[in-house]
């Protein structure tokens, strides 16, 4: 037997008459054994069109002996069964149903992908999580359920941006900046002249963001990662470890065609290609908090997922 957590959400209709009828419903199938329920929790929608109603959210754990794949549409045929239409991304919905986690099943395939790679920052999905299945470990972070929702509680509003430091990753923060206004988002630095060689880069970096002074509230959204410059340099040197980490890092890889061009002229395609999997492999090594992971996304689809995960911080 499989221990599975699933998140619920509706926003239509009797929400919250929804999410308990579809708990109850998968604890009324022979192969789920429901181990417990949060509490219903309403909230912003994020994401999607202006203007929906606000969401009722719950989280909810079963044993099972399905397979993931048959969780999943087991999952979809509930959602069929109260209506939900697939039709805008996270647009306004009768249910919504996700599995999260599956033990500590890693799986990605067209139709599914284990944890799910938004739940970690998502504050609508961690705190119901949380207060079901706390001691739950999310198996790629290596951190439970409880530490996941206490680091989005109390750590700093901070977003660190993973990525090859440059004019690409200063345009991505100023465009959700421009989206969700300067009393959202705050972008604490300004950007450099920016040198001829990828050699001058690094001295432009600034402090971690720990010692970067609070903006009235507002997210601050950084252009780099504290620990870019190591990956630069391709050292095993660390920044000392803050005491607030960051409340999320989101680890970008642009698609070639976003590059902005100058950047092109600090990196050889082959030094680029291997400063991006140093990257990656340096964000899945320090990273065990909340993250998100954009690998080969253009500069709109960035935009839009960076917006949402800035809302669903907050």
């Amino acid at each position: 037997m499989a221990t599975i957590l699933i998140a619920l959400g509706a926003n239509l209709g009797d929400r919250g008459e929804t999410v308990s009828q579809a708990i109850d419903e998968l604890a009324a199938d022979p192969a789920f054994s429901l181990l417990g329920r949060s509490s219903l929790l309403a909230t912003k929608p994020v994401g999607g069109p202006a203007e929906q109603p606000d969401f009722i959210n719950a989280a909810a754990k079963y044993e099972t002996n399905l397979s993931p794949d048959e969780v999943h549409q087991k999952l979809i045929e509930i959602e069929h069964q109260h209506g939900r239409v697939r039709a805008l991304r996270w647009g306004a919905r009768s249910l919504d149903l996700d599995l999260l986690l599956y033990d500590d099943v890693v799986l990605e395939t067209p139709k599914l992908t284990l944890p799910h790679p938004r739940m970690s920052f998502r504050k609508f999905v961690m705190q119901p999580a949380a207060e079901v299945a706390a001691e739950m470990i999310h198996p790629q972070l290596g951190a439970t359920m409880g530490q996941l929702w206490e680091q989005l509680v109390n750590s700093p509003p901070v977003i660190e941006l993973a990525t090859p430091p440059g004019p690409t990753a200063w345009r991505l923060c100023e465009e959700v900046q421009k989206k969700l206004g300067k009393d959202v988002v705050s972008i604490p630095l300004t950007a450099p002249h920016w040198p001829d060689s990828a050699r001058e880069l690094v001295d432009l970096l600034e402090p971690s963001p720990s010692s970067i002074k609070e903006d009235a509230g507002a997210v601050r959204l950084l252009p780099y990662w504290s620990e870019i410059s190591a990956v630069i340099r391709d050292t095993s040197a660390t920044t000392i470890a803050s005491d607030a980490p960051s409340r999320l890092v989101i680890l970008w890889i642009p698609a070639a065609e976003s590059i902005a061009p100058q950047e092109n002229t600090w990196w050889s395609p082959k030094a680029r290609e291997d400063l991006q999997r140093r990257l990656i492999e340096a964000v899945q090594e320090k990273v065990h908090g909340p993250r998100l992971c954009l690998i080969g996304h253009d500069m709109t689809t960035a935009i839009t997922e960076v917006t949402a995960a800035v809302e669903a911080v907050q």
